[in-house]
């Protein structure tokens, strides 16, 4: 599982928990303190934009594997800023994605279903435009980042840190705790039952498919704290595959989240001169996100979840034994 070896603070299950769900939340928050500033520049690297946004997804799985051994105001705090950081940072993201895109792939056909180049929409004046107002709004996407950042540094993030973990850090001898095998496997079964609850249920909308690559990133994350749960060959399988379904989906959330935008920006007043040309636009990555999730329907079929489920299931069950 060479993707997320980094991530795993301990495959030894006989450790106290406390000690593990310590050493993991002082990673993945440091981890996002360190990003934090690097992401605040607007001529900076967008892959930092990237990271941030990763980082705070994967603190915020920490906090949800460990929430029953830590002070509930302090992680609640905590919670509330990392979600507010991934916002932020997620606009900005999706502005990265979007203007990358539109300067590199413009001169591409729309594909089988439509011959006629990109570039015809508008011709490449139309195209300069837009890729120039996209790049002034990624510049303005970065700021509330930065206000974010300053507003953790006036609230002193590595004292909370510090203050979160203190109880994880005094811990009792660890004949009266839980090992962290023991913990991570009746932690890790309602979290695998909610995924599969998600799994379940008939996706109907954008918005359908977008929670449920959320909940298939939330359990990678999870993953990664709790493999000891797995054995490395069939954590390895179970990881491959949910990050398969990540990649799979994301094709269809960036083109719909493409649309979306589009048919926003045509509706401004300032756009008039270019509603045409983003009602094109707008119809082309629809076409792209329906092709898309066509293409996930035919690989998320019933086999994949049952064999994914089998696996979780005889897992957990095998190693409780």
């Amino acid at each position: 599982m060479k993707t997320s070896n980094k991530w795993i603070v301990s495959d030894a299950g006989s450790m106290p928990v406390a000690a593990v769900a310590a050493r993991t939340l002082r990673k993945r928050l440091g981890v996002v303190w360190t990003i934090l500033p690097r992401a605040c520049s607007s001529a900076g690297d967008p892959e930092q934009v990237h990271q941030l946004r990763v980082a705070t997804r994967r603190a915020l799985a920490a906090l949800k594997a460990f929430n029953e051994l830590l002070p509930t105001k302090r992680r609640a705090w905590f919670e509330k800023h990392l979600r507010r950081l991934r916002r932020a940072a997620g606009e900005a993201r999706d502005l990265d994605v979007l203007t990358t895109r539109l300067a590199h792939d413009l001169d591409c056909s729309l594909g089988s279903a439509d011959r006629e180049p990109i570039v015809s929409i508008g011709g490449r004046t139309a195209r300069s435009r837009l890729v120039a107002m996209l790049s002034r709004q990624r510049v303005v996407s970065r700021q509330p980042i930065r206000d974010r950042y300053e507003r953790l540094l006036e609230a002193d993030w590595t004292k909370r840190t510090e203050r979160l973990l203190e109880r994880l850090e005094r811990q009792p001898p660890s004949g009266k705790q839980d090992t962290f095998a023991a913990y991570a496997r009746r932690r890790f079964r309602p979290i695998v039952s909610h995924f599969f609850a998600a799994a379940d249920r008939r996706m109907r909308t954008a918005d359908d498919l977008h929670a449920f690559r959320i909940e298939g990133k939330k359990i990678r994350y999870i993953l990664e704290i709790f493999a000891t749960v797995f054995p490395e060959r069939v954590r390895s399988r179970v990881y491959v595959a949910l990050e398969q379904l990540q990649e799979t989906l994301g094709d269809f959330t960036d083109h719909a989240a493409a649309a979306d935008r589009f048919r926003r920006w045509s509706r401004e007043d300032a756009a008039f001169a270019h509603r045409e040309v983003l009602e094109r636009l707008r119809r082309h990555e629809q076409r792209q996100a329906n092709r898309a999730r066509k293409d996930f329907a035919k690989w998320w079929d019933g086999d994949r979840r049952l064999s994914l489920r089998r696996t979780f299931d005889r897992t957990l069950r095998h190693r409780s034994a």
